[in-house]
């Protein structure tokens, strides 16, 4: 799961760049002229860091960067919800372990003290039984 939204991420990532590229770097004052800006705009926001000294000035481009803009909200809810999701199964194994290492023993326990109570009721009903003699 990971792997694919990693993936995702960076396909987003990647296509976001390469689309404000072809939008942007032949219009004038443009920010994002070369690949290299443009990647790391599409980092920048879709991280939603946004430092601001790059970005699109064309009405394309910035449809492009809204697109982007939505698309990271949702992949990274989606990379929060993995890592939670990883987090919390990483937990419950970790209390399956110990709920497994201590339910042997504890069984056990209980088995002897069943059979300690069992001995000890057949001794009080003999000394009963005795003491009525």
């Amino acid at each position: 799961m990971v792997t694919y939204v990693a993936g995702s991420a960076a396909l987003l990532i990647f296509v976001g760049a390469l689309a404000v590229l072809d939008v942007e770097q032949s219009a004038p004052d443009a920010k994002i002229v070369t690949f290299g800006d443009a990647l790391w705009w599409g980092i920048t926001t879709i991280t939603t860091v946004g430092y601001g000294d790059m970005y699109p000035v064309t009405p394309i481009g910035r449809l492009v960067a809204a697109a982007l803009m939505m698309s990271g909200i949702a992949v990274l809810g989606v990379v929060t919800a993995s890592i939670a999701s990883w987090l919390v199964q990483r937990v419950e194994d970790t209390a399956e372990t110990v709920a497994e290492a201590v339910e042997e023993p504890v069984r056990i326990e209980v088995a002897e003290l069943v059979a300690e109570i069992a001995a000890l009721r057949r001794e009080i009903a003999e000394l009963k039984e005795h003491r009525a003699l």
